[in-house]
């Protein structure tokens, strides 16, 4: 985090300062912004956030004894209690709020692109590839994990070096209104959805829905901003129809974008990034296709033909900062998996381990089982599989019907755990799967002992299910080779 001074924060966050009385010569800047007592926070201002399970307000006296010289917060503290905190009180309307206000105008000092990116399924991974290709030739930011929402993105922004040449924002969202929000903080000169799928249909109930709250991130970008469409996925070529009547009556200005992963639109001049599978290998993912006017093929080191989706947005993103199509191209060949998504592992016993559990959803799991068909195969395959969260009335169905795909994947094992287990069950027994099958409500150690019991050298096993299903507790109990949970 960057160094801030009493003037941007009083102007920029809206904030009065309140100094300790024995304090004679009062604080002018801090060398950050932290909100976890448990860390160093020497010289610097502990911002006191709210959250569903927690008030930073609670521990303002922990953060003093970790270093903090100063405070942000929304309560009203007595002359009494700043003198024993001994330290500057930062008073604003609503921490929240103030950290959005702030994040805004130091955005508006920044100089290069911001790129905001959501979508369903990919943006993480979009994120990431984005990132690997630009920082060949710029100097790059973007946020740390899955750090994307009114918390995440303020941060990433405040960490932000203000002579980097692009700072990349992956922006979730689980209600309307959320990525209006984010595009107001970011105001992005790029902006992409990589698809609409499933994903939150608990908080919204239909696709359509999903689908509107996504296009917020093109209806709230700036009128100028650079918009980018998948055209491959229904509901982001809607958006595309809708952006370009948009722009034919002027009310966005900015260049709109398209990708696509259909060979056939290889020649179609008005689609600036078509990329495509040329088949995968041990070696992973062959790419071939067309960005700008260059025309190649690369060797990638991943796994999966939905990666094709997060490759061309990355590509376009990269093309719209105005990267060299002969660049972007090096770079795609750089581009590997990250941690849970389609993750090889090896466990010291020989067998692979496929380790996909950093989400899902319905179109993730259907797309997993679509890259196992596409990969070699020596040994036997088997499925550690777990519940798919946020579908809320549609959950028995979509577990009915996933189980019905991985009883005719061919496994030769498989585990279902969590809450959803009856659907997966029922779904599976209908596509009429003889072979080992272990169904649970929840992990059990001694279910994974007799899941690990049945893999040989050279057999794969493939773990997917929602973060909060915690899958890497498998690969662990594998004994797998330089892996570590998160």
């Amino acid at each position: 985090m960057k160094a801030i001074t009493r003037d941007q924060i009083e102007n920029w966050a809206q904030a009065t300062v309140v100094q300790p009385k024995k304090n004679t010569t009062p604080i002018q800047s801090w060398m950050g912004i932290g909100t976890d007592t448990r860390k160093d926070l020497s010289q610097q201002l502990f911002w006191a956030l709210k959250g569903e399970s927690f008030d930073g307000h609670d521990f303002l006296e922990a953060a003093v004894k970790a270093g903090a010289t100063g405070v942000v917060v929304n309560r009203d503290l007595s002359e009494a209690e700043v003198e024993k905190l001994g330290v500057a009180v930062v008073k604003v309307d609503d921490t929240l709020r103030a950290l959005q206000r702030l994040a805004q105008s130091v955005r508006r000092q920044f100089k290069g692109k911001v790129i905001g990116i959501t979508g369903s399924n990919g943006k993480t991974s979009t994120k990431e590839f984005t990132a690997t290709i630009l920082k060949t030739a710029y100097k790059v930011h973007w946020n740390p994990g899955s750090f994307n929402n009114h918390f995440g993105l303020p941060f990433n922004i405040l960490a932000a070096p203000l002579d980097a040449d692009a700072l990349i924002a992956e922006m979730g969202m689980n209600h309307a209104g959320e990525l209006t929000e984010l595009c107001e903080i970011a105001e992005p000169d790029i902006v992409l959805c990589t698809m609409v799928g499933s994903a939150h249909i608990e908080h919204f109930g239909s696709a359509e829905k999903i689908a509107a709250a996504k296009e917020e991130i093109y209806l709230a970008a700036p009128k100028g901003a650079m918009r980018i469409f998948n055209l491959d996925n229904p509901w982001t070529e809607k958006m595309f129809v809708s952006a370009t009547e948009q722009k034919l009556k002027g009310r966005i200005t900015g260049p709109i974008m398209c990708f696509s992963n259909q060979e056939s639109k290889k020649d179609n001049e008005g689609v600036s990034v078509v990329l495509f599978s040329a088949g995968t290998s041990s070696q992973g993912l062959r790419v071939k296709g067309r960005i700008g006017d260059v025309e190649k093929d690369v060797q990638t080191s991943l796994w999966g033909d939905h990666n094709l989706v997060n490759l061309a947005a990355a590509a376009a993103a990269s093309l719209a900062v105005g990267m060299s199509a002969e660049l972007i191209w090096r770079g795609l060949s750089l581009c590997k998996p990250h941690w849970g998504r389609m993750h090889s592992v090896k466990s010291k016993s020989g067998s692979a381990i496929l380790f996909d559990g950093y989400n899902a959803n319905p179109e993730s799991m259907r797309a997993m089982l679509e890259s196992l068909r596409q990969l070699p195969q020596e040994g036997q395959r088997y499925a550690v599989l777990a519940e798919m969260k946020e579908l809320g009335e549609a959950a028995y169905d979509a577990h009915f019907k996933l189980g019905e795909e991985v009883g005719r994947a061919g496994f030769q094992g498989v585990w279902f755990f969590g809450p959803s287990f009856a659907a997966f069950e029922a779904g599976i027994k209908s596509a009429k799967f003889d072979k080992n099958l272990i169904i649970s409500d929840t992990y059990k150690e001694e279910l994974a002992s007799k899941m690990a019991s049945m893999l040989n050298p050279k057999d794969l096993v493939v773990v997917k299910g929602s973060r909060g299903m915690k899958t890497e507790r498998f690969v662990l109990a594998l004994d797998p080779v330089d892996f570590t949970a998160k």
